[in-house]
């Protein structure tokens, strides 16, 4: 009878464990039984187990029933699918153009996924739909564009994730010592730009940079700098820095120019005055002006790139 008695007990147990409300059941029999065939010791215990038992089993089924007020649930994780597009915010903004190669992914759609390069009309050709328009979208736009295609009779719910492969490349002309076509890379920066290039030649204006942005007919005029950035499709020109001095020096000619430099530097690059120089006035043309004015040499006259400097005969 003992043995009977615990093995209800601990299956009632075993019930309350799980949240069960029947737990009670098994309880208050084996309580019964013990009651008409147990000594007065197992009784007891048996009365004295199954309130406990059952009590202990109440808060759980309430709380799995009744939410604490007290208490906010976490919200029940979103799952993501595996072949969710990846985000990529650093391409977000790029807008797309000829020469550029880009990966696309149909997802689920193997046969319309692959590696794709835009023609020179801007376009790019994709199973099933033809041509799509690319040039001068962003990578996002572009994505858009052909899940609204593949909806058109092809896929009830398609998802197109767009990488940029390979930029088109940028162009960089000037006082640099191997200027043309460059590949492109990420963060490209003018400086960058002139490295690939070979460098400076000693004439560059090492202090600003022209760029004229893809499909811009205008240059800017940029302080060269780590924040002039360089796009794809860009043509960079490193313009000269130099400057001019002709007349009565004995080596008259171009030379570099730096920052700083003043009259008296000048004349000492050319060599120094002739005999004949006239040391008090220069005549001076600034770069971008049509007349020449006439100075007085102060040691501190300060030269700037472009100037042209003549220096005349003195009168006996």
């Amino acid at each position: 009878m003992k043995t009977i008695l615990l093995k209800m007990l601990r299956f009632g147990a075993g019930l309350r464990a799980a949240g069960c409300a029947l737990a009670l059941a098994p309880l208050m029999l084996a309580s019964q039984i013990a009651g008409l065939h147990a000594p007065a010791p197992v009784v007891v215990a048996a009365m004295l187990l199954a309130p406990v038992i059952a009590t202990a089993g109440a808060p759980r089924a309430a709380a799995q029933d009744v939410p604490d007020a007290g208490v906010v649930s976490a919200p029940a994780a979103t799952r993501t699918p595996t072949d969710a597009p990846p985000v990529r915010p650093a391409e977000a903004e790029y807008v797309l153009g000829s020469q550029d190669r880009i990966r696309l992914i149909v997802f689920g759609e193997e046969a319309l996924s692959g590696e794709f390069s835009i023609d020179a009309s801007g376009r790019i050709a994709l199973p099933l739909i033809g041509e799509v328009q690319a040039q001068g979208l962003t990578p996002r736009q572009l994505e858009r564009a052909i899940e609204t295609s593949l909806r058109q009779g092809y896929l009830n719910d398609p998802r197109v994730s767009i990488e940029v492969l390979t930029y088109r490349p940028f162009y960089i002309l000037g006082e640099v010592r191997e200027p043309g076509e460059l590949p492109y890379s990420t963060g490209l920066t003018a400086l960058n730009a002139v490295a690939r290039a070979g460098g400076f030649t000693p004439l560059a204006d090492q202090r600003r940079v022209y760029i004229k942005r893809a499909g811009s007919e205008t240059e800017i005029e940029v302080a060269l700098g780590p924040s002039a950035l360089v796009l794809p499709g860009d043509t960079v020109r490193i313009a000269k820095g130099a400057f001019y001095i002709l007349g009565e020096v004995n080596a008259p000619g171009e030379y570099a120019f730096s920052d700083g430099m003043t009259l008296q530097n000048a004349v000492a690059m050319a060599g120094g005055w002739t005999y004949r120089a006239n040391k008090n006035r220069i005549f001076l043309k600034r770069k971008g002006e049509m007349a020449e004015r006439e100075l007085k040499v102060t040691p501190d006259l300060v030269l700037q790139p472009g100037d042209a400097i003549r220096v005349v005969e003195r009168f006996f």
